[in-house]
Parts: structure tokens; sequence; C-alpha cells
């Protein structure tokens, strides 16, 4: 939980990350964020109309950004967004029929539980669409 700046001796509030994910293709990046996972695009940056892109987008609550700066050696990153829904997302991503594989709620703690979706991204990034509790 945390506490407001106002709650705060030190006059200072942490708030949520935003996860910088290494992209190498703009074209797959649109398809598989915006097309497929149903992300949208908050903005835009370029320094030149030649330079990577670098974007910021969001689903639900859930924002990352996308850096076209990145190198093949950048880190891979994970990423856990939180989904009240989750067989409802799944069932959203598996109505598209692309060529991603079927989107599937797992149960990664063996504890009766499908909460997890996980999926790839195109340049290696790990996305765990998450949910505290098994839904219908």
């Amino acid at each position: 939980m945390s506490k407001s700046i106002h709650e705060s001796p030190h006059a200072f509030e942490v708030r949520s990350s935003i996860p910088v994910l290494r992209m190498f293709d703009e074209a797959k990046a649109n398809a598989f964020y915006l097309a497929y996972l149903g992300f949208e695009i908050d903005w835009e940056s370029r320094f030149s109309p030649t330079a990577p892109l670098y974007l910021q987008i969001h689903l639900g609550d859930a924002i990352l950004h996308l850096n076209g700066h990145a190198k093949e050696d950048a880190p891979i990153s994970e990423v856990n967004i939180p989904v009240l829904g989750l067989q409802n997302y799944c069932d959203y991503l598996n109505a598209k029929e692309s060529e991603y594989p079927e989107a599937v709620a797992v149960d990664p703690r063996y504890q009766g539980r499908n909460t997890d979706l996980n999926i790839w991204d195109p340049f290696g990034n790990y996305l765990v669409f998450c949910s505290q509790t098994t839904e219908s």
C-alpha cells in the first residue's frame, strides 16, 4: 500500500513503475501490441524523421514503453500485468484468429488455479498477464 505525500514525513510518493521493453521492428510491434493485445498508443517520439521510435502504450492501467533504440544485446524484460477477467482476455485474443499461439491461462504454481497467461513478444520480452484468482 502506498503512502501519499501528505502522509509521509519525507514528502514523497512512489508510484507505479513503467517497464521499458526492447523493440526492433515497428511493424511487428504494432501488429503484436496494438492489433493483437489491444494496447493503444499514448505518445510517440523520434529525435529525427529517420530515428528509431520510442513510444508509450497502454491497456487499461498497464503502461509500457517500447524502445526502438535498443540493440540485440539489450536486456530481455519480464513484465507482470494484473488482469481482472483473465479468461475473458484469453477469449478476446483467441477470437482474433491470429498467427500467435492460442492464449491459454495456466496454473504455474500448481495450486489448482489458472492464473497466468504467458506470452513472448516478437523481441524476446516475456509478458505475464496474471490474476490473483481463477475467474470464469
